[in-house]
């Protein structure tokens, strides 16, 4: 009798210690996730014509997520560089913003919706915070104009997941403010860079 209760208690432990595994493992991931911006960020379209350079943004991402509901919020750091070519239609006046190193940090509220349990799709919502580390001058006839340092607004996005590992979506942003605080210079040359798309992959482990 007392071996089968040893045995009976060691199978309880051996259960319990899966059940925190697993526990563990739908709250807290991490991974690495990168993007593109895909999209011209758009001002005033029948006075300027603003294209992007390849831009891109890489880092790390962390999922805390609530077990068994899907819901969750994400984090990360990336590494991002951008920038942009503009031209005043009406008098052919050219701008040039310089390739802009900065740091992203987002924090996002992230809702999961899984299928078959093979496939799912995802929605997410929330801030984010730009850190300037290098670049992103606006140049105009030989003037230049520096961005601000720090930039911050919200970002929404959307995508599907394989596996529960691997996720590819898109991502609004929208930034608070003007990026260049001159008087001086033209309102839509502030705003350039206010909208922008990126498509985005990640892999959660």
């Amino acid at each position: 009798m007392k071996t089968k209760h040893l045995l009976s208690l060691a199978l309880l432990a051996v259960i319990s210690v899966l059940s925190i595994n697993t526990a563990s493992a739908q709250l807290f991931r991490y991974g690495i996730k990168g993007g593109l911006d895909v999209a011209s960020p758009k001002v005033s379209t029948e006075v300027f014509d603003v294209k992007n350079r390849v831009g891109f943004r890489i880092g790390g991402v962390v999922e805390l997520k609530v077990p068994l509901t899907g819901f969750g919020v994400e984090s990360g750091v990336y590494y991002g560089n951008r920038g942009f070519d503009v031209k005043d239609s009406e008098t052919g006046v050219k701008g040039d913003i310089s390739n802009m190193s900065y740091v992203s940090v987002p924090i996002l509220l992230k809702q999961r919706f899984s299928l078959l349990g093979v496939a799912g799709i995802y929605i997410s919502g929330g801030v984010f915070g730009n850190a300037r580390i290098s670049g992103g001058e606006l140049t105009i006839d030989g003037d230049k104009y520096k961005p601000k340092k720090l930039q911050k607004g919200l970002d929404f996005g959307a995508g599907v997941s394989v596996l529960s590992h691997l996720d590819v979506g898109v991502n609004y942003r929208y930034r608070f403010g003007d990026a260049y605080d001159y008087d001086s210079l033209d309102k839509n040359f502030k705003k350039i860079g206010r909208n922008t798309w990126t498509i985005s992959v990640g892999y959660l482990f």
